[in-house]
């Protein structure tokens, strides 16, 4: 007779939960992530291993986890875009606060390997990048519209952002080659894009 798996209720998480999961982020900049074992998490998060079992069961739910977090803070940029088009005085550091924000203690390499080994806790991210990338084309096509920016193909603009958002962000070569951080080249690129199409 074969052993009963006991499902575990967890515990709810909480905000020191998220501080600690948060922290871990810097430790995984250039950290292959499918080798990492739910030890060696414990120990990047100074928890022990039945810790992080009482609110976690599998390392793709602690990395799911990680991402909805950081994703729920960045969804506050589309109050703020609304907030700026109301206003029509948009001015682009708004936006690249809050993404520079969002990238923070991440790179592009942690971002190639949550892709590659944690395609669920990815679709967070590239469901969040789709709505972006929606949004800020309806955001060009208003600003046009209301000559807040210079008349420019918005659908250029918007493949510009595609490839930006959905493949440099994960081109850890690149990164490695410049020795630029995720948060800098953001900043950058959304200073580029808004300082440009300003009239």
């Amino acid at each position: 007779m074969g052993r009963k798996s006991l499902v575990k209720d967890r515990k709810e998480k909480n905000k020191k939960v998220e501080k600690w999961t948060q922290a871990i982020l810097p430790k995984l900049k250039q950290v292959d992530l499918g080798e990492l074992t739910i030890d060696d998490l414990a120990l990047l998060m100074n928890k022990s291993k039945s810790t992080i079992y009482q609110y976690f069961v599998t390392k793709e739910e602690i990395f799911e986890y990680i991402t909805q977090v950081r994703i729920d803070r960045l969804n506050t940029y589309k109050d703020e875009i609304t907030g700026e088009i109301l206003k029509i005085d948009y001015h682009y550091d708004t936006l690249a606060k809050i993404l520079t924000e969002g990238a923070k203690d991440i790179s592009a390499f942690y971002l190639k390997q949550l892709q590659l080994h944690f395609p669920t806790a990815w679709k967070i991210i590239e469901d969040f990048l789709q709505g972006l990338l929606a949004d800020l084309k309806q955001f060009y096509l208003f600003g046009i519209e209301n000559k807040m920016f210079k008349s420019v193909s918005v659908d250029l603009l918007a493949k510009l952002d595609e490839y930006f958002i959905m493949q440099l962000i994960t081109d850890d070569m690149f990164f490695n080659a410049s020795k630029e951080t995720l948060e800098s080249t953001i900043k950058d690129y959304m200073f580029l894009k808004f300082e440009g199409l300003l009239k």
